[in-house]
């Protein structure tokens, strides 16, 4: 993976739509371009699995509304990448979690179900992990989109960690730059237990601001990347 993502940032593949920009675009998703530009990179990593029978995960449906932190606006779609997952890795599961009950869904004919969590509490996180749909299930990819704070997004990685299967590829999105500093004994923990652990800086110019990543993948006996 650290040759992928290398390659990624000296090449500037970040600056290359992929086919995954389009799915996500077409879904009306943010990844793909139009705040962030993270499927460039997903597309590199997960290409050669995008055919295969996964389990995906995302937390963060994308809420429009008002009065929940972390809202897509009006105008947002919630479960749009959820859709997006689902398009492009064709023959997976794909799984969402959100803290506004309003907006759950699930759609069978498109294998996506979707679950509360409150991404703060652990014993929520652990709640829906222990539900009888989720309880026997390792996720090969986990995206964590939810609640944009350190300590969120440190509660669920703890609490969600031994749901990823071995290889499997953790990543937190959105990372605000002024907070970035705030992860670092964090990462540097995790560069200790796992595969690979790293803050990823993707350039867009016009998102200086919260177009940051964490991207973490544990160990395993063959790889897929």
């Amino acid at each position: 993976m650290e040759g992928i993502i290398k390659d990624f940032i000296v090449n500037r593949k970040y600056a290359i739509p992929t086919p995954l920009c389009k799915i996500m675009n077409d879904n009306r998703s943010d990844k793909g371009g139009v705040r962030h530009n993270y499927t460039m990179l997903y597309h590199h990593l997960f290409e050669g699995m995008s055919k295969d029978k996964l389990n995906v995960f995302e937390l963060g449906l994308g809420t429009n509304m008002l009065d929940v932190p972390s809202n897509m606006g009006r105008d947002g779609r919630p479960g749009a990448s959820l859709y997006g997952w689902s398009d492009y890795f064709v023959n997976s599961n794909i799984y969402g979690a959100d803290i506004d009950k309003r907006i759950l869904f699930n759609d069978e004919s498109r294998r996506i179900k979707s679950y509360f969590c409150d991404q703060t509490k652990p014993e929520e996180i652990l709640k829906m992990w222990d539900n009888n749909d989720l309880k026997d299930i390792e996720f090969d990819i986990i995206v964590e989109d939810g609640l944009h704070s350190v300590s969120a997004n440190i509660t669920f990685f703890t609490n969600s960690i031994h749901k990823l299967k071995d290889g499997g590829i953790y990543i937190t999105e959105d990372l605000v730059r002024d907070t970035v500093p705030q992860y670092k004994s964090f990462i540097d923990l995790c560069k200790r237990k796992y595969k690979y652990a790293s803050i990823i800086d993707l350039p867009l110019p016009h998102n200086t601001y919260d177009n940051i990543m964490i991207v973490i993948q544990k160990w395993k006996k063959y790889t897929y990347i």
